[in-house]
Order: structure tokens, then C-alpha cells, then sequence
């Protein structure tokens, strides 16, 4: 019993100290965020950062994992992700409404570089298995480019998005970014 108090005690510091660098985040934007101001904010000591988190950097990625756990949890709840990227796109586009504060902080113009990267290594991953088990006929272009090209556009037009705080609906989003992009995956894939 005495295990899951310290669980939670811990669950609760990192959450605190999560929850410190998403709000400084969008006050100042990332690269301006000090690990003290992280400290301060949360109202706890160096060694109790330091006891969680290697660094700053890894604090921010730590996010990422509870924003991907989320995501995938969402997935999950979804109809099966077959007929086509555009699908998928929409699911992130909901996903990135739904949570919005957090993807703003993460993804936004004052997220900085660090986990833009990461969503984007995550998302092409995702769309690439996607693109091989929908069975789509080989084209012109390699999958890893194909991919990389729908996930950078999609990681444009939803930071674009987020920045401008969210002026149309998810589904408008996904239909926009499905106009722009599917005539030319539509030609590399012979469709």
C-alpha cells in the first residue's frame, strides 16, 4: 500500500512539473524557458526536478509520451484507419482540437524544434505502416517519401492551425489538407 502513495506522489511531482513547462512554454515559447523557471513554477527544488527528469529536454519529450499514449488511446476508439492517410490525418486533426492547449505548447510556433521532430518521426512511422497494409500499388515515389511529404504538410498546416487558434473545425482542417495533398498522391500512386 505504501508503493502506490509513492507512485501517485510521484505521478503528481511529474504532472506538476509537466504542467510548469507547458504554461511557461506558452507564455515565453521553449527556447526562452530556463530549467529554474521550470523549478519555480512548479515550487520545487532542483534535486526533485533532477530526481525525474535528466533535463529540460527530457521533461518536454516526457510530454510527448503522454500526449502519444493519448493519441493512441483515441485511435484505438476510432473505425479502422483503411480507406485511406486522409483518415488518419482527421483522427490527428480531432485529437489535436481535443487536447489543444497541450499540441499548442508541443507543436506551435513556441514548441520549438525538439518536438516537432519527434511528432514527425512518430507520424511518418504511423503512416508508413498505414500506406503498407492498406495495400497500395508501388509507385513512382518510395513509401518513406510519400510519407514524409503528407506527415511535413500535415505538420505545417496543424501548427498553422494551433497558432491561429483553431479558426475551422477539425474536419475542415483534414478536408483542406485532403485537397491540397491527395491529387498528388493520388497521381505517384496510380489511383
Amino acid at each position: 500500500m505504501a508503493k502506490k502513495v509513492v507512485d501517485r506522489r510521484i505521478q503528481r511531482t511529474r504532472q506538476l512539473l509537466q504542467e510548469a513547462l507547458l504554461a511557461l512554454i506558452l507564455e515565453k515559447g521553449y527556447d526562452a524557458v530556463t530549467v529554474q523557471d521550470v523549478f519555480d513554477r512548479a515550487n520545487v527544488g532542483r534535486s526533485t526536478f533532477y530526481a525525474h527528469f535528466r533535463d529540460q529536454e527530457d521533461l518536454l519529450l516526457s510530454g510527448f509520451e503522454n500526449l502519444r499514449a493519448q493519441f493512441e488511446q483515441h485511435l484505438l476508439g476510432q473505425s479502422p484507419v483503411a480507406e485511406s492517410p486522409w483518415a488518419l490525418s482527421l483522427i490527428m486533426f480531432q485529437h489535436a482540437q481535443e487536447y489543444q492547449r497541450v499540441y499548442k505548447a508541443l507543436v506551435g510556433e513556441k514548441g520549438g524544434n525538439v518536438m516537432l521532430a519527434h511528432i514527425h518521426k512518430y507520424l511518418a512511422t504511423l503512416l508508413r505502416e498505414h500506406l503498407k497494409l492498406s495495400g497500395k500499388k508501388k509507385g513512382p515515389v518510395p513509401p518513406d517519401v510519400l510519407a514524409h511529404y503528407l506527415v511535413s504538410s500535415f505538420m505545417a498546416l496543424l501548427t498553422w492551425w494551433l497558432d491561429h487558434d483553431l479558426p475551422y473545425p477539425a474536419e475542415r482542417m483534414n478536408e483542406m489538407y485532403r485537397q491540397l495533398t491527395e491529387p498528388g498522391v493520388m497521381a505517384v500512386i496510380g489511383e
